[in-house]
């Protein structure tokens, strides 16, 4: 039996009114215990706005980019690019976006573009 290793990916758009700061606020509170995004001026996209929270939470990196208004946000939850599978496991993906924004629903701020998620049917996806 070959093991398996997850890389974890979620990716919310998301539309609010709010400036990324304020939505970076209102999203650590409801899912990450108020720890505080930061970055902005890193600009790790370079085109892009993009705040993220300095390190891994369960081994998971978290962004939030984009320009708001019209274009809205991401919200990026992912595998962190320096956590490396083990040598004798195959990964395989896990798409936790609808999980994470059934979390973030009705949360005030904030509204997630459900029409852009509609391809998917599962909480939780696993692609191997």
């Amino acid at each position: 039996m070959e093991k398996k290793y997850p890389y974890f990916k979620c990716l919310i758009p998301i539309t609010s009114n709010k400036d990324i700061d304020d939505l970076a606020r209102i999203i650590s509170v409801k899912l990450f215990g108020g720890i505080p995004f930061g970055g902005m001026e890193e600009q790790i996209y370079e085109e892009v706005p993009a705040v993220f929270i300095e390190n891994p939470i369960l081994g998971f990196q978290v962004v939030i980019q984009g320009f708001g208004g019209e274009k809205g946000y991401t919200l990026e939850v992912r595998s962190h690019p320096e956590i490396i599978e083990p040598d004798d496991a195959d990964e395989i993906e896990v798409d936790i976006t609808r999980y994470v924004s059934t979390l973030l629903e009705g949360t005030d701020g904030l509204q997630i573009r459900y029409e852009e998620l509609q391809n998917m049917k599962h909480y939780i996806e696993i692609t191997e």
